[in-house]
């Protein structure tokens, strides 16, 4: 599938954000680990959101929908499993998480693979092996060391370890799976990027009420942690996913118009929502409520310097709004965007330079400057956040522009076409 973007002159209208994918994915593995019925309202439904349904059925899960309600029932630890084989998907927060929770299941002497798709597959993951090793797990690489698959036996007895912190996957991993361990435990991340993430997931420890201390001392973050804890069932509603926002927000302080977004709460602990504050330091008109976002369109902006490390997914929408303020706008610090489904600093650039504007690739940044955008066919990577950041650099081209790899979107935003359109946005597929 490819997306075709015309360029589009207003927006107006309204429309609701879907709920966010790093939420659904950590409620799914909480009710997973929780004995007891646990009820989700306003999950995602979305690529990456069936991966880890089905990893949870397969690892003892029973779920029964109605509405936009799901109900998860548990056992709880040990996980009730036979299976010898488990498949990831695309999706990282289900691979990475559930790699430390394989050493809580029944029968933790047989060996379980684990696989995913192609894209996961040149992810890196020795960093958290390596700690998962320490922590009691026997794994084999099954075809090549530091990438999946993966073969895995034992049980995670907890203890001490560290982690690299160029990816907060690796650390939310162990602070979910470790207050279920045997033995307290202690994880030592260097140099930790992408915060907000982290946030994301202690929160949900203290809505559990787990025990743990955090300390930092210069570069290095250390966790203690209580083992022998267990997770309660719960009711949760997801909110909004300011990553999915993201592109809608900036299309309708881009260009002229007014736009609602509904569904977003700025206390949610959510990094992307940083976005809102960047784009009015930019000069952007945005008025925040309690639940909506109203956007009037076509202010001029100003080009900035935004350190991203917290916020590498919005590299992509970044690098677009950048064309078009005033000047130049760097945007640093945010080597681990070269780690998601692509290297976004390269995929965004190339992009970018195809429908003719100035920017510089850097090794861990992108510098953008004003630029008239001209209509042409990029390449989306295969990756959901270029193909939608691409497509809103279309809107602000003159002519047509059409994106290849059109159905990533689905990995996390099914609906962005609908969405888009509901705004005014010339946006199609084919």
């Amino acid at each position: 599938m490819k997306l075709i973007a015309q360029q589009t002159t207003t927006l107006q209208g309204q429309a609701t954000i879907p709920s966010s994918k790093s939420q659904s994915i950590r409620a799914l593995l909480f009710a997973l680990l929780a004995k007891g019925e646990s009820v989700i309202t306003n999950l995602l439904m979305s690529d990456d959101l069936q991966d880890a349904l089905q990893v949870c059925q397969s690892l003892g899960a029973e779920m029964t929908t109605d509405a936009d309600q799901l109900t998860v029932c548990s056992q709880g630890l040990p996980l009730q499993t036979d299976i010898q084989q488990l498949y990831t998907g695309n999706s990282g927060i289900t691979t990475r998480f559930i790699m430390p929770l394989l050493g809580f299941r029944e029968n933790t002497q047989a060996w379980i693979g684990v696989d995913c798709g192609e894209q996961m597959r040149a992810r890196p993951i020795k960093s958290l092996i390596k700690a998962l090793i320490d922590l009691g797990l026997h794994i084999d690489y099954a075809q090549k060391e530091g990438v999946l698959p993966i073969n895995i036996k034992g049980s995670l007895q907890g203890g001490e370890t560290q982690v690299d912190g160029i990816t907060s996957q690796y650390l939310s991993a162990l602070l979910i799976a470790l207050p279920c361990a045997p033995q307290n435990s202690i994880i030592h991340v260097k140099d930790l990027h992408e915060r907000p993430y982290i946030e994301t997931t202690l929160h949900w420890l203290k809505q559990q009420k787990i025990k743990y201390q955090h300390q930092c001392l210069n570069d290095m973050d250390i966790y203690y942690i209580q083992g022998k804890q267990t997770y309660q069932s719960f009711h949760a509603t997801i909110g909004g996913d300011f990553s999915s926002a993201s592109y809608l927000i900036a299309a309708a302080s881009l260009i002229p118009g007014c736009v609602t977004l509904h569904g977003l709460d700025m206390q949610e602990p959510q990094g992307d929502k940083r976005l809102v504050s960047i784009l009015q330091e930019m000069g952007a008109d945005i008025v925040v409520g309690p639940h909506a976002l109203v956007i009037r369109g076509g202010q001029p902006l100003k080009g900035v310097s935004i350190d991203a490390n917290d916020i590498p997914d919005l590299l992509p929408t970044l690098a677009v709004i950048g064309t078009q303020a005033a000047g130049k706008t760097e945007i640093y610090n945010v080597e681990q965007a070269r780690l998601k489904e692509t290297d976004r600093i390269h995929s965004m650039t190339q992009g970018l330079l195809h429908l003719g504007a100035r920017v510089e690739e850097q090794d861990d940044a992108m510098v953008v400057y004003q630029s008239s955008l001209r209509g042409t066919q990029v390449d989306g990577y295969d990756d959901h956040r270029t193909v939608m950041a691409l497509s809103i650099a279309g809107l602000l081209a003159e002519g047509q522009t059409v994106i290849t790899d059109g159905h990533a979107i689905n990995k996390t935003f099914p609906s962005f076409i609908d969405k888009m359109q509901a705004i005014g946005a010339n946006i199609t597929n084919e």
